[in-house]
């Protein structure tokens, strides 16, 4: 499968899930237009210029900070509404049949006072009417912001927790990962566990395996937003093999922010062959420019993976997802079904 275009269409053609995709990252630069005109703003060339200059990161801190002022241009639960209508169109667009997204109610609880609740009943109500028209079926973790510190995440399980009904299934968290150990927030994940939440959690992204191993050890995470850094640490690598904690890779984002150096930097290929659960998404696909399905077309080309190989990494993302078994298998057989039909064996 040499040809760029067999490959896209093999990519296209398979069936797909998503993990680690955050809603808000997901706004492209044209709804955030649209968003700025609906509430009566200018929006001419200055302003195009300023919201088009959040697309552009010269690393990790200024992903950051431009991540925080593309949320400020959010201000009301009918704008992530919108947002998660457009999203759902695009990973329709992309063969896309299921996708955990990542929302952060508590970025605009703190800047504008609104209610998670408020916030997923717009979110979760958007996603189930376009999943009625044919839409993939989105679930949600809330996610939670490091530099928030301890309160700031135990906020985030008890919004969780009210929240189940708005399709909440679970609780990440990101941020600056240099910002607080991740052992610090060893209670809320706790909490997190008791009240029958799933969980994840960015580590070894900007930060070290040592972010990892708290991961898994003292927050005992399911699974690992990133992760890459792992492959620092060989007895990491093969603490992640045999407890199976899948890894939520995202290439594009990792190259962007400058987490790896370059495309043949990136380690997915090298945790693949070592046994990790490595999965494969587009993180903030908006802002880097990407998608699954170019995440797919990337790990065939600058990433080294075969057909078969990239298929395997698709699977494991679908087995990694917080689906029931039966849910879960039956996805990926419906995959590895429309694989076979395409050339490519599991």
């Amino acid at each position: 499968m040499n040809d760029a275009r067999d490959r896209r269409e093999f990519a296209r053609r398979v069936p797909k899930a998503e993990i680690h995709l955050h809603l808000e990252g997901s706004v492209e630069l044209g709804t955030l237009l649209r968003l700025v005109r609906a509430r009566g703003e200018p929006a001419g060339s200055e302003v195009r210029a300023r919201l088009a200059a959040l697309y552009s990161h010269r690393d990790f801190p200024d992903f950051l900070q431009n991540f925080r002022r593309l949320c400020a241009e959010i201000r009301q639960p009918e704008d992530l509404a919108l947002i998660v209508s457009d999203l759902s169109r695009r990973l329709q667009e992309q063969n896309v049949r299921y996708a955990e997204v990542f929302c952060s109610p508590i970025i605009f609880r703190r800047a504008l006072g609104l209610p998670a609740a408020e916030i997923m009943d717009a979110v979760s109500g958007a996603a189930r009417r376009r999943q009625r028209d044919g839409g993939p079926r989105l679930r949600f973790l809330l996610d939670g912001v490091r530099q928030f510190g301890i309160a700031g995440m135990e906020d985030v399980v008890t919004d969780a927790s009210v929240c189940r009904k708005y399709d909440v299934i679970g609780v990440g968290m990101g941020g600056d990962e240099r910002a607080m150990p991740t052992a610090e927030f060893a209670g809320p994940y706790r909490e997190a566990r008791r009240a029958g939440l799933r969980t994840t959690v960015h580590a070894g992204e900007f930060d070290g395996p040592r972010s990892v191993w708290e991961a898994i050890e003292v927050l005992e995470a399911e699974r690992i937003g990133h992760g890459v850094r792992a492959v620092e640490d060989s007895e990491l690598v093969h603490a992640l093999k045999t407890r199976g904690v899948p890894l939520e890779c995202c290439p594009t984002s990792n190259v962007k922010t400058g987490t790896v150096r370059d495309w043949e930097d990136h380690p997915i290929k090298v945790l693949h062959h070592a046994g990790v659960a490595v999965t494969v998404n587009s993180d903030d696909p908006a802002l880097f420019g990407t998608s699954l399905l170019d995440e797919w077309d990337l790990l065939m080309t600058r990433l080294g993976l075969t057909p078969v190989e990239t298929l395997a990494v698709g699977v494991q993302t679908a087995r990694s997802t917080f689906l029931p078994d039966a849910e879960r298998e039956a996805l990926v057989d419906v995959m590895l079904r429309a694989a076979r039909e395409a050339g490519v064996g599991a």
